[in-house]
């Protein structure tokens, strides 16, 4: 399966990094579309991005997952872009995987996709989450959609991903290979 992760200037780097890392650990294909339509995102740190295409004007069929970092401007970023949006409601109304983490739930929000769904964000942004019932778990699973609170649920929420699209046996491999709690 091959995954769509949606960059944006300002993205949280743990919240990009570490999903990368372990979804191609775990043998997925992984494509990074800059929304901005420029090759290279920076992230909220400094860390610079080569992204795999535009995503204005992208074939985004091919794909059986999307992935949206966080980061406060990077989310700003993210909320901003209609080409989000409409990838984020094709997916949802094909039953495609979402995946969002941080305050990136909110893009996810303002797309309508969660108004009947459990879902979570980052502490303090549940004020602008229009949601069914929000929840402080670290990650939530509801149907094709996962959330996540921030930073230090990176992991978590990567091991969730993997087990949604691989199973639960492929998530514990590589969480036994990179020697996780």
């Amino acid at each position: 399966m091959q995954i769509l992760f949606l960059m944006a200037d300002g993205f949280e780097e743990t919240e990009f990094v570490t999903p990368f890392d372990y979804l191609q650990r775990a043998g997925f294909e992984v494509a990074l579309a800059s929304v901005s339509g420029k090759a290279e995102v920076i992230g909220l740190r400094g860390l610079k991005i080569q992204t795999d295409f535009a995503l204005s004007g992208a074939d985004t069929a091919k794909f059986g997952a999307v992935l949206l970092p966080g980061g406060g401007i990077g989310v700003k970023n993210l909320k901003a872009s209609a080409d989000v949006e409409k990838v984020i409601c094709d997916f949802n109304d094909q039953n495609k995987w979402i995946f969002a983490i941080c305050a990136a739930p909110l893009v996810l929000s303002k797309a309508g996709i969660l108004v009947d769904r459990k879902a979570t964000c980052f502490p303090g942004c549940e004020a602008e989450l229009v949601c069914n019932e929000f929840s402080e778990d670290r990650v939530v699973v509801d149907g094709n959609i996962v959330t996540s609170r921030g930073a230090g649920t990176a992991e978590e929420f990567a091991f969730e991903c993997i087990a949604q699209l691989g199973g639960r046996e492929l998530s514990e491999k590589i969480r036994k290979q990179v020697v996780a709690r």
